[in-house]
């Protein structure tokens, strides 16, 4: 934290109730087996855990809690509220109002996380950087970000991510952006926003939620693009970022290397500079225009731009090349996956040389579409020229259906890891390229390691 806080600047701000007096605080934790004796403990409720039934262990151990019923027999001071998941943001709150740099604010379907570290990246050659760690996006990991600000730091990046309507509004209401983004809206989490216009609804709340003076930095190519500029708020300034040329901040002159990673000059306000990315795929070129739109928002110069992006490297399980069994090449994709990821996979894998493989795992909370979903998946490999596709799980199977149409080999999907990971073994030569991807649930990473046998020398 930059400055501690006390319970009672809490309950005089937000309610509930103190017993046992107050106390001052500079660390917050939620975890019973990281117990620190400075920290105040928020004894937080999930689907499959209750910290409510650890508090006596708790007790003495930590400065203070905030629950959501008395600890009895105690003398350790206590905030008593109606809802231990919402005092944690408010106490995130609290400590974001403690900071005076630039904010900015990133969600989307997919490619959030790359853009946020392309940020870091750019951000870090001159500034102290917070920035979220890991996915922790969502109401839990939001409040711990902003935990994590010391006095120090200069620039804040936080990494929103939803799975319902509303939960960016709630989100932005704790992190206070100033500048913000959407990356793109793609079929994911459907189930829980009802269809795709309702993803767009609720990831344009980092938009609508901007005070007069902030910047949105806005995907002029995402489908939803007109009606982002029609939910704007009066007196927000809209920066669009885009392939095509009228776009303040767009590329030029494209150029793909044989291992899949993309140079080109990077335009902004009309001043070039040249970009090398260390990441795979085109789509790449995308999130690192929104990551330089919103470095371009907070006053970064271009070429300081460009060397940061040009240096930003890949995140675990997002693209990432590796060296496989018998020399293959193992396309680490499998940290999650939509319709829209996977079409951004395939399309890389189609530029390789040699043998392709895709390795497809179940796409998970699409809803209704997913059937159609998974066959078009399977219809787009099989147009793009993939070699082979191997499926894991019951939905993929559609996918399997769809690309064997009219090829001489029959479906390659299993119910089962190991069966597929050594059909998958025998496939493996120099030859050989490898792309694994699946949602987090179908734990695609098991296969990465298996083809890898746990080796993550990139290549």
């Amino acid at each position: 934290m930059i400055a501690s806080l006390s319970l009672q600047q809490l309950q005089q701000r937000f309610g509930g109730e103190l017993v046992n007096g107050s106390v001052c605080f500079d660390a917050v934790c939620t975890d019973t087996r990281k117990l620190d004796a400075g920290a105040l403990f928020v004894a937080l409720r999930g689907e499959n855990f209750d910290a409510h039934d650890f508090l006596p262990a708790v007790d003495g151990k930590v400065l203070g809690v905030v629950t959501e019923q008395r600890l009895e027999n105690s003398t350790m001071p206590q905030w008593i509220v109606a809802d231990t998941s919402i005092a944690l943001g408010q106490i995130g709150r609290l400590c974001r109002e403690q900071f005076n740099g630039p904010v900015i604010g990133i969600t989307g379907s997919c490619g959030k996380t790359t853009v946020k570290e392309m940020m870091a990246a750019i951000f870090a050659q001159r500034h102290r950087v917070c920035v979220t760690r890991g996915n922790l996006n969502n109401h839990f990991g939001v409040p711990m970000t902003l935990f994590s600000l010391s006095p120090e730091h200069e620039v804040l990046i936080v990494e929103m991510g939803a799975s319902g309507p509303n939960e960016i509004g709630y989100l932005c209401g704790i992190a206070r952006p100033g500048i913000t983004a959407v990356n793109n809206v793609m079929p994911a989490h459907v189930e829980g926003f009802g269809s795709v216009d309702g993803i767009a609804t609720a990831k344009g709340q980092i938009y609508t939620t901007l005070d007069p003076g902030g910047v949105a930095v806005l995907n002029a190519d995402d489908n939803y693009a007109d009606y982002w500029r029609g939910e704007m708020p009066e007196g927000v300034r809209a920066l669009e970022v885009g392939f095509g040329h009228q776009c303040a901040i767009h590329p030029d002159n494209i150029q793909m290397d044989a291992l899949g990673c993309a140079a080109f000059d990077l335009v902004v306000e009309g001043v070039s500079h040249p970009v090398k990315l260390q990441v795979l795929g085109e789509h790449n070129v995308h999130n690192a225009l929104v990551a330089a739109g919103c470095a371009h928002a907070a006053g970064i110069p271009v070429a300081e731009i460009a060397s940061g992006l040009s240096a930003a490297s890949g995140v675990g399980g997002r693209m990432q090349s590796l060296s496989g069994r018998n020399g293959a090449t193992v396309i680490d994709d499998s940290y999650n996956a939509n319709p829209g990821s996977v079409s951004a996979a395939i399309e890389l894998l189609a530029q390789r040389n040699g043998k392709k493989v895709l390795v497809l795992g179940d796409m998970a909370e699409l809803g209704p579409e997913a059937d159609s979903a998974h066959r078009d998946m399977g219809r787009l490999a099989r147009e793009r020229g993939i070699d082979q596709l191997f499926t894991l799980g019951t939905l993929s199977g559609a996918a399997s259906v769809e690309f064997a149409a009219g090829r001489q080999h029959g479906q390659r999907n299993f119910s089962e890891r190991e069966p597929l990971i050594e059909a998958l073994a025998s496939e493996l030569d120099e030859s050989t390229t490898v792309l694994v991807k699946g949602s987090r649930s179908a734990r695609m990473e098991l296969v990465v390691q298996a083809l890898t046998n746990g080796n993550q020398e990139k290549v």
